[in-house]
């Protein structure tokens, strides 16, 4: 069966495909873009590093397990929806001979249909387990604006001195235009996204599976830090975070001035405390986390790196975004399988239990941020006001409006706010 994709300015990516490549369009959820070249590799890859259910999926788990042995059996590949590659237009010719050179062996992602979207574009070398190159094509001006960001970090980032950790950072390659907007060309890293396996069946209710995760972010962070520590300075919240919340949620009905409020003295509680400056990822969470062999093989992502920022950041980041989808796999309403007392469908339950509940999952966020903290020379008492300010810069960062509301009812439910 083939498959006719009406091409929008979203869809330039349709452009590269090299003309006769075999390819296959992969169901996904809400109509995102998951386009595999029909190539055992590449559909190796999708298979065990990819297929997982995303949350409030109407597809049950076991389907996405299904599915990965599905892709066991090449005889099945066949009935998978086909793209036809033209070849009709004429895209720069950098990347074009990039991707030519590797013929059927990409994959195709783009998980986001926000204004500021990027697609993904993974290319294989020949009898490689994991992609060689990254390309991302900006969907429209404001996910070029992020690109050029992203090239202008990866510079920094390469400068930094990271030793042994220099593997588990892309290089940029190059930056080549694309139907008139910047595309970014980067190495690839091998490893599977911590957030393929969060999601699939069991592996939060689990403590071992969720212990592994944090160890293995911790000892990243900590050799990432140690790398990058500097000249001690007061801890901060996120550059930029005050003026951006004046300026989004000062005029959210009679909350706005209340945020504000808080935002402000949890800014001055952060700064009494003073601690080694360090490099920042600034939005280490599982999707930009690739793991292989229980390590962290690689981070992604790098458009919001601080060279020398609070080093509280990256700490309290990672288990506040994690604790975020703990229920996405329970109809609202329900408890939380391994975890007792958490119930599914309050956007704040989760990161409170986290942070201030009783179980093995709130203990080990506790340990992370204390064992952090200690390790910089800084009180366990400072763990939750780190985590604070980080919840107040997801509600910042967001271009979806309703994941901005959701941070801010953390944000208010952590400060002290009785819910509704």
């Amino acid at each position: 069966m083939t498959t006719v994709v009406r091409e929008t300015d979203t869809d330039r990516w349709r452009e590269l495909l090299p003309a006769g490549g075999r390819f296959v369009a992969l169901p996904s959820r809400q109509q995102p873009v998951l386009v595999a070249g029909l190539d055992t590799q590449v559909l190796g890859y999708v298979r065990t590093a990819l297929l997982a259910a995303p949350p409030r999926s109407t597809v049950p788990d076991w389907a996405f397990g299904a599915a990965r042995q599905a892709l066991r059996v090449s005889a099945l590949w066949r009935l998978a929806p086909r793209l036809v590659a033209t070849g009709a237009h004429a895209p720069d010719a950098t990347l074009a001979r990039l991707v030519a050179a590797h013929g059927s062996r990409l994959l195709v992602l783009r998980h986001s249909h926000d204004p500021d979207a990027r697609t993904l574009l993974l290319l294989f070398d020949p009898g490689r387990r994991w992609p060689s190159r990254a390309v991302k094509l900006p969907a429209g001006p404001e996910a070029a604006d992020r690109v050029r960001a992203e090239a202008s970090r990866l510079r920094t980032l390469g400068a930094l001195p990271l030793g042994a950790l220099r593997t588990t950072v892309p290089e940029l390659v190059a930056q080549p235009d694309h139907g008139g907007l910047p595309a970014l060309v980067t190495t690839a890293l091998p490893g599977t996204p911590m957030l393929v396996a969060y999601h699939r069946l069991g592996h939060t209710s689990r403590p071992t599976a969720v212990r592994a995760d944090f160890a293995a972010v911790e000892a990243w962070l900590a050799s990432f830090q140690s790398a990058t520590s500097s000249a001690t300075g007061p801890l901060d919240v996120a550059p930029g975070l005050v003026d951006t919340f004046e300026r989004r949620f000062s005029d959210d009905s009679a909350d706005g001035p209340w945020r504000i409020e808080q935002l402000l003295a949890l800014r001055r509680r952060l700064r009494r405390h003073r601690a080694a400056r360090t490099a920042s990822h600034g939005d280490l969470w599982p999707g930009n986390l690739l793991i292989a062999h229980g390590r962290v093989s690689g981070v992604v992502d790098w458009e919001r790196l601080e060279p020398v920022g609070s080093p509280t950041r990256d700490l309290a980041r990672f288990p506040v975004s994690y604790s975020h989808y703990l229920d996405r796999h329970t109809p609202p309403g329900a408890p939380v399988k391994g975890h007792h007392g958490l119930i599914a469908g309050d956007p704040a339950a989760a990161v409170a239990y986290a942070l201030d509940g009783s179980g093995w999952y709130p203990d080990l966020v506790r340990a992370h941020l204390a064992r952090g903290l200690a390790r910089l020379g800084l009180p366990a008492a400072c763990g939750r006001d780190a985590a604070l300010a980080e919840v107040a810069a997801l509600a910042a960062e967001a271009t979806d409006d309703d994941f901005a509301r959701r941070q801010l009812r953390v944000f208010d439910r952590l400060s002290g706010r009785e819910p509704p």
